[in-house]
């Protein structure tokens, strides 16, 4: 699953060679300094009114603001280059929603999942109305503090999730572009570094192994 790949992903980043690379790919996409913001808006190709474009710059450094992006642009960037997909939650004030966002809160990826529930009629479909879909769809967010799991560990049981549901329009959603054709899931750009770095261990392990035997080997000559 996705989840089980976030793990992995997060551990192969820890390994030294992987983790110096990383840190050259964030060095070169996050530039700023003192005086500067890493990102901004560009609107000049856009055909609107100069109010229209004074309003979206405001609330794009509005955004900035709550994400403090320019002060963990490196850590956000690194996070979602890791683990190819990024959650907030937006806050608003429920009596007040005509202020918007008041914080945005990240959500690990771990635990959070999108859900899709599709209500079955009451009667079975005809022939004609299986062929295309029917049914109401419910689309939500699942979040569980301790890690998207089911509540029954039968492999061929219902996937009943636990967890707080969470409306989609609460969740902003940031996939890394890349998506496996199969699984229908973003995929991190560490994947193609998995074979690699697994290679790398064995070796070094085998030759952790080598020199042991080898010193006991003169050790008995």
């Amino acid at each position: 699953s996705s989840d089980v790949c976030s793990s992995d992903l997060r551990e192969v980043s820890l390994h030294p060679e992987v983790d110096a690379a990383i840190d050259e790919v964030v060095n070169e996409a996050i530039i700023s300094d003192t005086d500067d913001s890493p990102v901004e808006v560009e609107l000049s190709n856009l055909d609107i009114s100069d109010s229209i474009k004074k309003r979206i710059r405001e609330e794009f450094k509005e955004i900035k603001r709550l994400l403090q992006f320019d002060k963990k642009s490196y850590q956000i960037f690194r996070r979602w280059y890791i683990d190819g997909r990024m959650y907030y939650h937006k806050v608003i004030d429920v009596n007040k929603p005509s202020e918007g966002i008041k914080e945005l809160r990240y959500i690990d990826p771990l635990k959070i999942k999108k859900m899709r529930e599709v209500k079955k009629p009451d009667r079975p479909p005809t022939q004609e109305q299986a062929k295309v879909d029917y049914g109401d769809v419910k689309e939500y967010y699942l979040f569980n503090p301790k890690g998207i799991f089911t509540s029954t560990s039968t492999v061929q049981g219902p996937r009943d999730y636990m967890g707080i549901k969470i409306s989609l329009d609460a969740i902003t959603f940031v996939p890394s572009g890349l998506m496996d054709l199969n699984l229908n899931i973003p995929l991190s750009y560490l994947h193609k570094a998995l074979k690699a770095v697994n290679q790398l261990r064995m070796i070094e392990d085998s030759l952790v192994i080598y020199r042991l035997s080898r010193e006991i080997g003169r050790a008995h000559v």
